[in-house]
Formats: C-alpha cells, structure tokens, sequence
C-alpha cells in the first residue's frame, strides 16, 4: 500500500464548534521508543514488554479497538507476559537449536494472535528472534488482518492492458504509471487510472521564474577581464601564443554566452508567467522549449580536450586548465544550465498530461469521468493538491482527524476537520464523477474518495469496499503517537500511523474500508486469470455498472 509514501497532513481547519471531549487515563512515564537498546531486551519477557510498552504509548486506535472488538491491552499483558516469560531459549547457553526454533515459534504464534486484530491497515511490526546457536537470526513480520482472506482485486497491470484499446481521443500513457483518454464506446466519458499518488512527482511542471539570469555581480561568472588577468594566462611567455589562446578561450566564452542572452531564451523566460497563471502550454512555447533544449545540448563543448587542439602546447596547459575549471562553474553554477535543462525536458515529457487532461478538465471541455482507484495503494498527501482538488468546486469538510494528546492509551485529542479546497484551476461546475474502488484501494485513495464525496451527489462510488487503510503517516516529532523507528537497535522495527480517521458520518473505517454506493462483487479467481490472460474478451463488471450509471446523468 505504499506506506512509505503516503503522509496524511493535510491542511487542518480548527473550528470553534466543540468536539469530542478528550478521552484520558493516567499518565504513565514515557520511555521513547528510540531509547531502547538491545540491552533492554534480554529474554522474550523483555521483547514483549518493550513493544506492548510502545504500542500502548504510541497506537492511537485503542479507542476504537476497545468499542468494536473489545480489545482490553491491559489484559493481553496479563495474559501474554506468562506465555513470553516461559519461553526460556532467547540468548540462553546449553539450548539446544530445536529447542531455539520451537521457541520462536512459540513467540511468532503468540504475535500473531494478538497483532491480527489491529485495525489500522498501515500498521506494521517486525520483530527479530534468534533462531539458532550459531548467531542466526530469523525475522518476522506482523500487521493487522493477516490472517484474513483478502478479497480479489483489479490489478493496475492488468487494467492497463485491457484498458488501453477501449480508449480514444486525449489519450495519455506514461510508462505504464498512468491511462487516460476518453471511451470508444461512449466519448462522452472521459477515463483516468494510475498505479499510485505520486502525480506531483511525476507530472507537475514546477518553473522558476526565469533561467540562465544570473544575478548581477554573481562572482562564479567569467568575464573577459577575469580572463585578461588570469595569471595562468600572463605566466605563456611566448607573446603570440597568450595572445592566440585567449581570444581563442574569449571566444569560446562568447559563443557559450550568446546562448543564455538570446532573444529565443528571453522569449522563453517571458512565457513562464503565463504558463504559471494558466497551466496551459501553447504549441509555439513547447516548439521553443524543444528548440532551447536541443541549442543547450551543442553548445561548444568547453570541456572536452579536443576543442583547444589549435592551441595546445607544453606551455598552454596550466591556463587551459584554468579555463576549464573557470568555464564548469561558469555554466554549471553561474548560469546553472542543468537547472533549465531538467526545467525543459519536464515541460516537453510533461505536455501530454497538461494539454490532454489538466486543460480540458479546467476549460470545463470533460464532461463526465471515472476515477478508477481500483489497487491504487496510496502515496503522497502532495496530490490531494495537485490531483484531487481539481475537482473540488466548494470549500468542504472531507472528513476528520485526531493524534494522541499523551501517552496515555487513551489520551487523544479532539477530532478536527479536513477540508477539501477548490484548485485554482478546478473544474468550472460539479460533473458526473465515479469512483472506482476495490480492496485494493487505500491511503491516499479512500482519501481522495472522501474529499469528492464531499462535493455532494454527483460523485457516485462503485465497485467493492476499499482497504480501510485511512490512518495518517507522519513523524512523532510533528505530532504525538505513532512511530517509524527502529526499536532496540532492530530488534523491533515499528511502522505505525499516528493520526486516526472518521469519516463525515462519524465512523471509524478503518480496517473495514468505504463502503461503496454501488457494490459491485470483486472478481472471481477465474475473472483475475482471465484480465491477465484474456484482456481484448475480458468483462470488467465495475466498468460496466461504471458506464450504465454515469451514461444516465
């Protein structure tokens, strides 16, 4: 579910209408969990008091667990101590290595049996025991609902191959990361899925407001003068040779320098501005770009020996080479032209999504969409801006959030609301939207799906229920509870959210998932062979009911 992506800090409203009052029991003193060292875990008494420790400090749906299921963590340690305390082999001389084995599994069962029940799909813990005399060590791994049949799901690999030839007009394809376009079987509805939240990273053309301007005075730039008083340069004693290599090197620096000053790359910095205030990228500004781009890649290649073959000699070289070194810091770090480089060929690689996707859906040209987030785990919190705020036409309460206040289980704060806000560039008027969901669906995907619920009644969800994968990820330092730490130096190896979720209504989903509007049932065993197999005859249900109901509105 990607979750070393995904970090739900989204912008948080505080309003001044009261809450939830803070659940709370006694303070207890707080050990961090990086304190712990190996030298607090001696036994299988001590591994388990050091994580039933950290999980009773840090886990923020106790709460939850206590009402749904009747979690008591205060009774698994009287129940579970015992059991890790008669287990007598952790590091122990004169056992033998079945003995080791039996052991831990013995502790792999017991983990399990109380780990399984944890509702917060992103949670994870690894844990290390030793497994034999000879310094073996066997590592083990434990989240919640591990032990339960995950239901069948639309993999993006999958999708992606009998997606591809259903679509038509506005098609986007990047890497098999992303499929868009508009159906053959109904242009009216346009169709977009990508493998994860990572839209920002990978398409969002972020520009500078200008490049290759240095400013003025800028001490890395070589000028003729730097060049007349270059004492490399004086030190040529033959009077014909200085004077033949430097103008030789001037006008190497010249012709470098006509580039950055050319009306084409002037053109090229008057035109970011619009960009940025309108997103759209006209044909004459890409054909520019693709110009600049290909003149930067011929430039004189001021570092390549082979250029100053006319003048090389015995005595040349010292200057020469402070030419080189003088020219690198010129062009790399005076103008800096990697920076417009990479700037360019991200507008050029970029274009499709922007001309084909972004700009129709701003200028109001789609209609109706699905968002099929089928599989799609998550990733970064980053997109909601980017991706999902496009289609917010109304500022929104989406759905709520809450961190432990202490390190009390129960020590949390009020819940607080998470807003969806309208894109500058959104969609003119509410659409026709579906979301497409499946167990598969989680993090930044249940998410996004909350934030268009939150528009109203044109955003229809169908398919199955999604992961229930809704906990925020984040650093402890930012917020209390929750750790990603390695615990005892490895020994234990936490990965566990820090903010809860509820959604409008007022429930808890995780480890239950978005219920859907429309349940479609998931695939069968034979339908997953079959969209691999068989994608050109394959039957997507989802899509179907997908097109039946958005074809109606």
């Amino acid at each position: 579910m990607k979750k070393n992506l995904i970090c739900l800090f989204l912008v948080l409203f505080l309003v001044s209408e009261t809450f939830n009052s803070c659940i709370d029991d006694s303070d207890t003193s707080l050990v961090e969990p990086t304190r712990y060292t190996s030298q607090d875990i001696k036994s299988y008494a001590d591994l388990f008091k050091v994580f039933w420790t950290v999980m009773d400090q840090q886990y923020n749906y106790f709460y939850e667990q206590k009402r749904r299921d009747g979690m008591d963590w205060g009774a698994i340690y009287k129940e579970y101590y015992p059991k890790f305390a008669a287990l007598k082999s952790y590091n122990a001389v004169g056992v033998s290595d079945a003995e080791i084995q039996a052991d831990a599994q013995k502790a792999r069962d017991y983990f399990t049996r109380i780990i399984d029940p944890i509702i917060d799909r992103h949670f994870y813990v690894r844990i290390r025991v030793p497994y034999s005399n000879n310094g073996i060590i066997n590592s083990f791994v434990f989240s919640g609902g591990m032990s339960q049949k995950k239901s069948n799901t639309y993999p993006f690999d999958a999708k992606y191959e009998y997606m591809k030839d259903k679509l038509q007009d506005g098609y986007v394809s990047s890497d098999k990361f992303l499929l868009a376009g508009y159906l053959k079987s109904n242009p009216s509805i346009y169709y977009i899925t990508f493998e994860g939240f990572s839209l920002s990273s990978k398409f969002k053309i972020n520009l500078e407001n200008k490049y290759l301007s240095p400013d003025p005075g800028n001490e890395l730039l070589l000028t003729q003068a730097d060049i007349e008083n270059s004492s490399e340069l004086n030190a040529i004693s033959d009077v014909n040779k200085r004077e033949q290599v430097k103008n030789f090197t001037i006008g190497i620096l010249n012709q470098w320098n006509s580039f950055p000053n050319s009306a084409e790359m002037k053109s090229f910095n008057n035109q970011i501005s619009t960009f940025k205030s309108t997103e759209v990228l006209s044909d004459s500004f890409l054909a520019l770009t693709q110009q600049l781009l290909t003149q930067s890649n011929n430039l004189v290649k001021y570092d390549n020996a082979v250029t100053y073959f006319p003048v090389l000699s015995p005595e040349t070289i010292p200057y020469l080479q402070w030419f080189i070194g003088q020219m690198g810091n010129h062009v790399q770090y005076g103008y800096n032209l990697a920076q417009f480089q990479a700037a360019a060929g991200k507008i050029l690689s970029n274009a499709p999504f922007y001309k084909k996707f972004l700009n129709p859906l701003h200028n109001g040209d789609i209609k109706k969409i699905i968002i099929d987030l089928r599989s799609n785990g998550g990733g970064a919190v980053v997109d909601a801006r980017f991706f999902t705020d496009r289609f917010i036409t109304q500022n929104a309460v989406s759905f709520y959030q809450r961190t432990k206040e202490g390190s009390g289980r129960f020590s949390y704060t009020p819940w607080v609301p998470v807003h969806a806000i309208p894109h500058a560039f959104r969609i003119p008027n509410n659409i026709p939207i579906a979301v497409l969901t499946d167990g598969g669906s989680a993090s930044m995907s249940e998410m996004s799906t909350l934030m268009l619920k939150s528009q109203g009644a044109n955003v229809v969800t169908i398919g199955n229920y999604s992961a229930g994968a809704t906990a925020g990820l984040g650093s402890s330092d930012d917020f209390n509870g929750g750790t990603r730490d390695i615990v005892a130096g490895g020994i234990l190896e936490f990965y566990m959210p820090l903010m809860a979720t509820k959604d409008l209504n007022g429930q808890v989903v995780e480890g239950i998932g978005l219920k859907p509007d429309i349940y479609v049932t998931p695939p069968s065993d034979e339908e997953e062979k079959q969209m691999v197999n068989s994608p050109k005859t394959f039957i997507d249900r989802v899509m179907e009911e997908a097109i039946k109901y958005i074809s109606s509105k």
